[in-house]
């Protein structure tokens, strides 16, 4: 089993140390809740305006460890009256500032973490950030799942726990969003199961609790896909997915360096939504070096999480060609029609709809043969089903 901690972090200038109840693992003194968590990779999401905070100042109290980090990663800091500002030295490498600002931060806590970084939206201290919520989600979602990737080989069970205590406004929303979709690729990188789990903690009694678990063994559609090889997966057509997914270029990171003009902040034109990056970081993460062959469709991962119906009806037809092939064995390439008992199909398939396309895995019956290969068949599709990955 793998475990990933995932952090929203607003602006830890007032974060002062507490003793965190840490759910049965004793007291714990820190400035964040991170203290409390065992994992074997750290990420913590942060918005860019982060270097552009304010803190202390009324009575307010002030972190003394962000002050230090600020100063040692080369943030202007402004102290005054018992606040403080703090700021880039410069518009150039932004994104860079809060990375380092944060990474410090963690390293004051015993912790080596990854630290995502995505655009602002809003006003924040002195500055407008025009970020937009797309952009966010799309920079949340690569980050995380690159953060996933350098766990390792994908195998048996990934724990996403996710800690929303420091979290401000619609972050750990995008967070609890962006999570639920990385789980899903994760899936279809390899893993059995995700285990994604949301911490807390309560308000001066600083006991860090577990809000809710939720398991999640199948790949996830939040509406339905647009893309022809992510509607593979969505209808449970694995073979079909195994050739489109080859053709998908891989996708660049939609984070990019904003720009400064006078106090306002803005960002390049992300070049996907957020739910079209899924699905492209989605189709690529199972995709296999070849076509699977009879044998390894039957044992293929990635048919175990598929949607739970398409699964189902994945396995059942694969079932009836065994089947079919225990009863007649054949020599060369012969269509399902010829061994399968099926009336006879349709030769324009999907016309009117793809019924019958879902109703079978892809593997229509007289556009699909079966050729032998060793103690094996591949099975060759027509290219005149691939029209019913466009209903």
């Amino acid at each position: 089993m793998r475990r990933l901690y995932f952090a929203t972090w607003g602006n830890p200038l007032e974060w002062r140390e507490v003793d965190y109840q840490c759910d049965g693992r004793g007291v714990r003194r820190g400035f964040a809740s991170a203290v409390c968590a065992e994992a074997d990779k750290y990420v913590v999401h942060v918005l860019d305006s982060v270097v552009t905070a304010s803190g202390g100042g009324q009575g307010r109290p002030l972190n003394p460890h962000a002050v230090e980090a600020a100063k040692k990663v080369g943030l202007k800091v402004v102290e005054k009256n018992g606040a403080v500002h703090v700021e880039p030295p410069q518009c150039e490498k932004w994104r860079e500032y809060a990375r380092r600002y944060i990474e410090e931060l963690l390293g004051k806590m015993g912790i080596e973490g990854t630290v995502v970084v995505t655009a602002a939206v809003g006003r924040l201290s002195n500055k407008t950030y025009r970020g937009t919520p797309d952009l966010i989600l799309s920079e949340l979602i690569w980050g995380l799942w690159q953060a996933v990737k350098e766990l390792g080989e994908p195998k048996g069970q990934l724990d996403i726990h996710l800690d929303v205590t420091h979290g401000i406004n619609f972050m750990p929303t995008a967070a609890l969003w962006a999570a639920r979709l990385v789980a899903s690729i994760a899936l279809a990188a390899g893993y059995d199961k995700v285990v994604l789990k949301a911490y807390n903690s309560t308000p001066n009694q600083w006991h860090y609790v577990e809000v809710f678990t939720e398991e999640i063994a199948h790949i996830q559609f939040p509406r339905p896909p647009r893309s022809p090889v992510a509607k593979a997966l969505y209808y449970g057509a694995p073979i079909h997915y195994a050739h489109l997914c080859k053709e998908e270029q891989c996708h660049e990171p939609p984070t990019a360096e904003p720009t400064c003009v006078d106090n306002e902040v803005h960002y390049p034109q992300p070049r996907t939504t957020p739910l079209q990056l899924y699905e492209i970081l989605l189709t690529q993460a199972g995709c296999p070096q070849s076509i699977p062959t009879l044998k390894q469709l039957k044992d293929w991962h990635l048919v175990k999480v598929l949607p739970p119906t398409a699964s189902m009806v994945v396995r059942h037809e694969l079932s009836a060609i065994q089947k079919a092939l225990g009863r007649r064995k054949i020599g060369k390439c012969t269509k399902l029609i010829e061994i399968l008992p099926y009336p006879a199909g349709d030769p324009n398939p999907c016309q009117d709809d793809n019924r019958n396309f879902v109703a079978h895995a892809g593997l229509l019956a007289d556009h699909t043969e079966l050729c032998p290969h060793g103690d094996d068949y591949q099975i060759k599709i027509e290219e005149t089903t691939m029209k019913c990955l466009q209903k």
